[in-house]
């Protein structure tokens, strides 16, 4: 198989954006062979949509185009991909506008990229925001108060007062049966809630689940998960300013770090985003992590600008 065709195998199949920035990543330095140039002429001439994405890259990029696109059949050469409106270009190409302004800008409470702070939600209500995350106020047809989790992880502690209190996020509800401190997440249309104390019923596609103390449980729209045991101490430790992986996922390490820094992190190669990963990071340092983790794995760390870093095998 030629070596840009593994390559592309990477990208997400439905994403142009990201096929056009997995292209600009093998083409950043230059080491791309002849096959490779034909394989992105065909990836250029097989869907209007493809050149366009790669243009609009481009053209934020320099201003003008230096790529010929119009003999779509031929091979295309390489050029230098560095250029003064990089990180621009990035974000209009890709659609990343939620690094620079909130996905949910009328969200009651909401906290920006890499930060965290505490709210008095309501009377009884304390929460805990981790970075980029909205959250609003909410009452159903009952009458009863709530929160309604746009995306994001917030932290909860409710001291019983409020009844029939809930938290609702990705077509779920949660719902403290009395007292209770539990942590609910809410990425990619799904969301994860944790039992720090206190039983917790949740419900999602028409089922409910009873959850206590030290249990997790992962659901979405239409997906109930089966409950699971959570190390607390290690899921929750966002709250004391660190970010703990255990034998994670590289990719998996990059999809939470993302979450707390500037830009999108992408991992080239399927061995390497399967690479396992143990590390602790300082919330308050987070630039410094990716540039040490490219020492300690042997990775190299393309960083463009604050809007997209690439990590590859060295």
């Amino acid at each position: 198989m030629e070596h840009s065709s593994a390559f592309l195998k990477n990208a997400p199949a439905d994403d142009v954006s990201e096929q056009a920035i997995y292209w600009f990543a093998l083409l950043l330095d230059g080491a791309e062979t002849d096959q490779d140039r034909k394989a992105f002429a065909r990836w250029i001439a097989a869907d209007d949509a493809n050149r366009q994405a790669f243009l609009e890259i481009e053209h934020l990029w320099a201003g003008t185009s230096s790529l010929d696109m119009s003999a779509r059949t031929s091979p295309i050469g390489r050029r230098a991909f560095l250029g003064a409106g990089l990180a621009a270009g990035l974000v209009g190409a890709a659609g990343w506008y939620g690094n620079v302004i909130p996905h949910y800008p009328f969200a009651d409470f909401s906290v920006p990229k890499g930060e965290r702070r505490k709210f008095t939600l309501m009377p009884g209500i304390q929460a805990e925001l981790a970075s980029q995350t909205s959250l609003s106020l909410a009452r159903n047809d009952l009458g009863q108060t709530g929160l309604t989790l746009h995306e994001g992880e917030v932290f909860l502690e409710h001291d019983g007062t409020q009844t029939g209190f809930f938290v609702a996020a990705a077509g779920g509800m949660v719902r403290p049966r009395e007292a209770a401190r539990f942590d609910i997440s809410h990425y990619d249309a799904r969301a994860e809630v944790i039992s720090a104390q206190g039983m917790l019923d949740v419900s999602a596609d028409a089922s409910s689940v009873g959850l206590g103390q030290g249990r997790g449980l992962s659901f979405g729209p239409a997906d109930m998960g089966v409950p699971y045991h959570v190390d607390l101490a290690m899921r929750l430790a966002w709250r004391q300013g660190r970010l703990v992986f255990v034998g994670e996922r590289l990719d998996r390490v990059a999809t939470v770090l993302q979450r707390w820094q500037p830009g999108k992190i992408v991992v080239l190669g399927e061995a390497l985003k399967q690479r396992p990963v143990t590390l602790v990071v300082n919330l308050n340092r987070t630039g410094d992590i990716l540039p040490l983790m490219g020492k300690v794995l042997n990775v190299e760390v393309n960083q463009i600008g604050n809007y997209l870093t690439i990590l590859r095998a060295a």
